[in-house]
């Protein structure tokens, strides 16, 4: 995974998404990098929402723009997974993609505080047991 460029190492929006597979590789190159990055930086969409989302409208909607894109990919994947009995029929994508985001997002943030990466990898562990309660048997 190392000599993959940053931008295709956070991609989801290979065909993989739509497999248990693809949602860890997605999660463990999330976690490479911050380690590449030494945990700095966190998530440019989060620096912009905290610096904009209150004082511009315009910003704020361009920001839930940007937001939803990424949530799509997941959320198509969750819904993919559901469709052919990967997923229990009474997982709901949506909400797993928001509680998965949010994972994200407050493992991102720890990540940057402490300059830990295994923050962001305790956050993502937890999102996958939470996700993978709602596998078939």
């Amino acid at each position: 995974m190392g000599s993959r460029p940053r931008a295709q190492k956070q991609d989801m929006k290979t065909t993989q998404r739509y497999t248990w597979a693809g949602i860890e590789s997605w999660f463990h190159c999330l976690v490479d990098l911050q380690h590449e990055l030494v945990g700095r930086g966190g998530c440019p969409l989060v620096s912009l929402a905290s610096a904009l989302v209150e004082q511009d409208d315009i910003a704020r909607a361009e920001l839930i723009t940007a937001f939803s894109t990424w949530e799509g990919h997941l959320l198509d994947g969750l819904t993919a997974m559901r469709d052919p009995g990967v997923l229990r029929e009474d997982a709901d994508a949506s909400e797993l993609t928001t509680a998965t985001m949010a994972s994200v997002q407050g493992g991102l943030l720890l990540t940057q505080v402490r300059r830990d990466p295994r923050q962001l990898r305790t956050a993502l562990d937890a999102a996958l047991d939470h996700l993978r309660s709602f596998e078939t048997v």
